[in-house]
């Protein structure tokens, strides 16, 4: 019970937070840039006290692999690359910011290497064996960080993007919050105990019964198609799902309980966000295909 209230109150806090930021693009913009180091630099903390990374890192040379290897050249990249709708138009670099040629390349990205991260969630060797550095999942994680810090800018009105926004963020809350408690109260079978133990298939079969209601709602809201509404609900459902259990794998991997300690009952915003970072490339690649097609 008081895990739950503990649970509750930070989830309120965070709740706050994320909407307020939607009220400007700027704001949005630096309330994810800054965000994106926290997640970033727990997973680089991590990662320099782990044995195995420590060994990577001395058999391949330590005068450049920790800037590759750990959270500093992930940091760069969002630095660069996701205020660069920000601070483009100062270098004279109008154009790839309209175009959003970068993000683009950014989805595809994402989209070549992602079933990797599904090999890894389904394979019992470590980060693919001894000569793999276990920094690796940290490169997906920062191409969808620099979507998530540069999605204000996207080249629709910042009004429909609120609206997107804010309908995601209430999916991914709920998809979250209903496969918990239906877990809480119904769980019984195990969904990937080797992975994540507390983890149930009935919690899913709640997440899933939310998703499907919320899609419905979604479409009468906004007088769109029912089926579109809920197949892209349900997109997003399971990569929500798939990305909180990589998240788990990596943290077992790696032989933590969590990636920080300062929100209570969370962990640290990695352990937050894992939901969010792990589907929002397929969420903006749903915006670019929503808003072409009609």
């Amino acid at each position: 019970m008081k895990d739950l209230r503990s649970r509750s109150i930070s989830s309120i806090f965070y709740v706050l937070i994320m909407l307020s930021a939607l009220i400007h693009p700027v704001s949005f913009m630096i309330v994810m840039y800054i965000s994106s180091i926290i997640v970033l630099a727990e997973y680089g903390k991590v990662l320099r006290k782990d044995p195995e990374h420590l060994n990577f890192l001395k058999r391949w040379g330590q005068d450049y692999s920790p800037f590759v290897s750990t959270e500093f050249f992930p940091i760069f990249m969002v630095s660069v690359f996701g205020l660069l709708p920000l601070i483009g138009p100062t270098l004279s670099l109008p154009n790839v910011v309209e175009a959003d040629v970068l993000n683009y390349t950014f989805i595809i990205v994402y989209l070549i290497f992602y079933p990797f991260l599904i090999l890894f969630l389904i394979s019992k060797r470590k980060f693919y064996g001894y000569t793999t550095s276990r920094a690796w999942p940290i490169f997906l994680i920062t191409l969808s960080l620099i979507l998530l810090v540069s999605s204000p800018f996207l080249n629709i009105d910042y009004k429909k993007f609120q609206t997107y926004m804010i309908a995601y963020l209430v999916l991914i809350w709920g998809i979250d919050s209903a496969g918990y408690f239906v877990g809480l109260k119904f769980g019984k079978k195990k969904l990937c105990e080797s992975v994540s133990p507390k983890k149930t298939i009935e919690g899913v079969y709640g997440s899933v019964i939310f998703t499907l209601i919320f899609g419905f709602c979604l479409s009468q809201f906004f007088q769109i198609e029912s089926l579109l509404a809920i197949a892209s609900s349900l997109i997003i459902c399971f990569f929500s799902i798939i990305g909180d259990l990589i998240q788990s794998k990596i943290k077992r991997q790696l032989k933590i309980k969590d990636f920080g300690n300062w929100i209570k009952g969370h962990g640290g915003l990695f352990d937050r966000l894992d939901s969010i970072i792990f589907s929002f490339p397929f969420f903006y690649l749903i915006i670019i295909i929503f808003e072409n097609v009609s």
